[in-house]
C-alpha cells in the first residue's frame, strides 16, 4: 500500500477513536442501530463528567489541569496526614497554597485520595498502564475488558486509545457496508506499540511489520488516536522521541502484531458481547472518517 493510502488509514482511525472518547461524537451521531448497542452497552457518552476528562483518567486529567507541582503539593498534605508539612515554610508557595485550596473540596481532595497508590510516592505521574490497572495484566480478555472500560466511560489515555485503534482495525469485518474499504486495507500489518523511553503508547500501521519497515518511512505510518491525527514517521512528534526509531516496543505479546480483520475475540458471554459491540461502533466511526477524507 502506498504512503498515501496507508495515511488514510492511520488518519481516519485516529479521529475515529479520538472524536468518539472525546465527546466530540458521541451516540447521537449514529444510526440508530449503532445508537441502540450503544445503550444497550450503558454506554455513557452524554454524562458531562466523562467528557471533560478528555486526557484520559481522572488523576491524569488533574495533571493536566492543574500542573504536577500542585498535585505534588496536594499529596504532600495527603502523606502528612492532611496537615502542612515542616519542610514548607510560613509562606505556602503558589503550589502548596493551591493544594490547601483544593483540601478545602472534600470530594476532590477525596478523589485524591484515592488515587493515592498510583502516584507513585509523589515522585513521578504513573505511566498509562500503572493507571489503568494493567501491569502484569497480559491476556487478550483484560485488555478486551479494558477497551470496555474506556468506551463505556468515554475517557481514555494514550493506552487505551491506542488498543481501541488497534482493535478497530484488527477486528474490521469483511462483508456488508465494509466490503470495499476491508479489501483496500486488508494486507496491511497493525501493531500496538509504545515509547521505550518515553511514556506514550500508538499504532503502527506497516505493509510488512514494523519490525521489516522501520527503516523505511514510504512503508510505515503512526496512528495516534489520543492526538487524533497520523504522523508519517516516529521522528516528527515529540512524544515520539524524535530520536531513534528503534525506542518502540510492542505493547503486549497477547495482542500482536497482525493483518486487518484477522483478530479472534478472547472474551465470552456478556464480555463478548460488549466487546464485539464496541467494536462495531468504531468500525461505524471509522467507516464515517474514511469516507471524509
Amino acid at each position: 500500500m502506498t504512503k498515501q493510502e496507508m495515511t488514510k488509514v492511520c488518519t481516519a482511525a485516529a479521529r475515529a477513536v479520538r472524536k468518539f472518547i472525546t465527546g466530540s461524537s458521541n451516540l447521537n451521531s449514529y444510526g440508530e442501530g449503532i445508537r441502540q448497542i450503544g445503550q444497550n452497552l450503558g454506554l455513557r457518552l452524554d454524562d458531562l463528567d466523562n467528557l471533560k476528562k478528555t486526557r484520559g483518567s481522572w488523576l491524569g486529567t488533574m495533571v493536566d489541569f492543574l500542573g504536577e507541582d500542585k498535585v505534588t503539593a496536594v499529596y504532600q498534605l495527603i502523606n502528612n496526614g492532611d496537615k502542612q508539612p515542616s519542610s514548607w515554610g510560613s509562606k505556602p508557595t503558589n503550589a502548596q497554597q493551591s493544594a490547601l485550596n483544593i483540601q478545602k473540596l472534600a470530594e476532590v481532595y477525596a478523589s485524591f485520595k484515592d488515587s493515592k497508590v498510583l502516584w507513585n510516592a509523589g515522585n513521578k505521574h504513573p505511566k498509562w498502564n500503572e493507571e489503568a490497572g494493567v501491569l502484569a495484566r497480559s491476556n487478550k480478555e483484560s485488555f478486551e475488558n479494558l477497551a470496555i472500560r474506556a468506551a463505556s466511560n468515554a475517557t481514555a489515555n494514550c493506552g487505551e486509545t491506542s488498543l481501541l485503534a488497534y482493535m478497530l482495525l484488527t477486528t474490521l469485518p469483511k462483508d456488508g457496508k465494509y466490503k470495499d474499504l476491508h479489501t483496500a486495507i486488508n494486507n496491511l500489518t497493525v501493531g500496538w506499540y509504545h515509547g521505550t523511553n518515553f511514556d506514550h503508547a500508538y499504532v503502527i500501521v506497516s505493509n510488512n511489520g514494523y519490525g521489516a519497515d522501520k527503516n523505511s518511512v514510504n512503508n510505515y505510518c503512526v496512528c495516534d488516536p489520543w492526538l487524533g491525527q497520523s504522523f508519517a514517521d516516529l521522528q516528527g512528534n515529540l512524544h515520539y522521541d524524535g530520536v531513534n526509531v528503534q525506542n518502540v516496543a510492542q505493547t503486549s505479546s497477547s495482542m500482536p502484531e497482525m493483518k486487518v480483520g484477522t483478530y479472534t475475540y478472547a472474551s465470552t458471554s456478556d464480555s463478548l458481547t460488549k466487546i464485539q459491540g464496541v467494536t462495531q461502533i468504531f468500525h461505524s466511526a471509522f467507516l464515517d472518517e474514511w469516507n471524509k477524507l
